[in-house]
């Protein structure tokens, strides 16, 4: 018999019996194992607002037993939200996809939503539904792609200098110190970054990646340190966490970190060094858990010696250094990495299976590489898909000599600022706008496109 049809009779006037009681009390059990399966925080109240029912999971979210979490006033806990107004007389759902509530001393970050109880088109309260933050953003970051797909098993070297490189990474990994991967471009740092984090017991948490020269400056700040309501024209209602927040649990990988700018720095070493960050028009600084791996292919030792970089964030970054080794002093390597592009190339095209010619692989022995090993994968791709036969030739693997770049005469009245800003949009439209694809096109770094991209007020969208 159901709980409604047992109210019914007795509202009728029937005696209570009792197997009347145990349906009743069999019936709250059972509500009480519903609310506890569900994973989500749950909490019933009144139109007063006091708490009527909960379940385990918001204990465990508040962090307060029963009794604690009965004596809460929950008008002081949703003073932010006009729940009278807005919920229980306009009878309207809420949801709140990002909100600190305070409780007690402790400030938690969730997902809220308000539902009112209506019966008989009279409101009788409502329904909290609470997810904690932290699993709401880890599910997210899985969604978005925030992981790491690398490991130290996927580097590929013969050279000795590179394996010891990943024997100290595979040590350190364990820790959470700070690390620094300096290299050129191409050189693997993200891969090294991805390795490190896969190894260590955050492989868990969130992989966060951000490349610092492709962020706006005004615009690192929230970028880094997220934003409250109303905190600036744009400011999205309700705010949005930073990639601190959002990596919190797990890895914060600071890419280009040579190109941050420097007022930004010292906020940047403030976090390190408290780990904790405050919003942009936020009242409190939140609590981080985040290992910082951060890569640069500048040299940040010439760059403090002009006063770009602080020389205090230098050293609270590079406590563990890692300099990889340009592609050309890996000569052993060369052709290693160049038949595993080649196998992965004859893997995604089964139709049909292509080998480097003798002279192919000469020539790759004799480039200079400047742009390591995304310039080598490259090479091979374009190799692979220009020859006509099953050998690759050597038509499309220049050398040294040939890479070299010769003056352009202004015949035409084009400048080689124009010639520059052109093959830049060129590169754009080929790759549809993709700007670390037509990067690696034209051998040159990420960083060093999007300073382009800027100087020449290349609108991407447009191309």
């Amino acid at each position: 018999m159901e709980v409604m049809t047992l109210m019914e009779k007795l509202k009728n006037g029937d005696v209570m019996t009792q197997d009347m009681r145990s349906e009743i009390v069999d019936s709250y059990k059972l509500m009480d194992v519903a609310l506890d399966s569900i994973l989500n925080g749950l909490m019933i109240i009144d139109t007063e607002l006091r708490i009527k029912k909960f379940n385990h999971k918001i204990c465990e979210l508040f962090q307060m037993d029963e009794a604690a979490v009965l004596k809460l006033d929950m008008n002081v806990v949703l003073k932010e939200i006009d729940v009278v107004g807005n919920i229980l007389i306009n009878k309207r759902k809420f949801s709140y996809s990002d909100i600190t509530l305070t409780i007690g001393s402790k400030q938690i970050d969730c997902f809220l939503d308000i539902t009112p109880v209506v019966f008989n088109e009279k409101v009788m309260g409502a329904v909290l539904v609470i997810r904690e933050s932290k699993q709401v953003r880890k599910e997210i970051n899985k969604l978005a792609g925030f992981r790491a797909n690398y490991t130290f098993d996927k580097i590929i070297t013969k050279n000795k200098t590179m394996l010891e490189l990943i024997n100290t990474a595979r040590r350190i990994a364990k820790t959470n110190c700070s690390v620094l991967i300096e290299g050129e471009s191409g050189t693997g740092k993200e891969l090294f970054a991805q390795s490190i984090h896969n190894d260590s017991q955050r492989r868990n948490g969130p992989f966060i990646a951000i490349n610092c020269a492709a962020i706006p400056k005004e615009l690192v700040e929230s970028e880094f340190f997220g934003y409250e309501t109303g905190s600036f024209t744009g400011a999205i209602k309700g705010g949005m966490p930073g990639k601190f927040e959002l990596a919190n649990g797990g890895t914060l990988f600071l890419d280009e970190i040579g190109e941050i700018p420097l007022e930004m720095q010292p906020k940047l070493l403030r976090v390190l060094d408290e780990n904790k960050v405050m919003r942009i028009g936020g009242s409190f600084a939140r609590d981080l858990d985040v290992r910082i791996i951060a890569a640069t292919n500048r040299n940040l030792l010439n760059e403090m010696s002009k006063s770009a970089f602080r020389q205090d964030l230098y050293f609270r970054l590079n406590v563990i250094n890692l300099r990889l080794l340009p592609l050309k002093r890996r000569p052993e390597d060369i052709l290693v990495l160049g038949r595993y592009f080649l196998e992965q190339l004859n893997c995604e095209n089964s139709d049909v299976k292509k080998f480097f010619s003798k002279a192919f692989e000469e020539k790759l022995l004799a480039n200079e590489w400047k742009g390591n090993v995304r310039e080598l994968k490259n090479m091979v791709e374009r190799g692979y898909y220009l020859s006509a036969g099953v050998f690759i030739d050597c038509i499309e693997a220049p050398t040294k000599e040939q890479n070299v770049i010769l003056p352009v005469r202004d015949s035409d009245g084009e400048t080689l600022r124009d010639l520059e800003k052109n093959s830049i949009e060129h590169a754009l439209f080929l790759n549809k706008g993709n700007a670390v694809k037509a990067a690696e096109d034209l051998c040159i770094s990420r960083a060093t496109i999007y300073r382009k991209i800027k100087a020449y007020d290349i609108h991407v969208t447009s191309l």
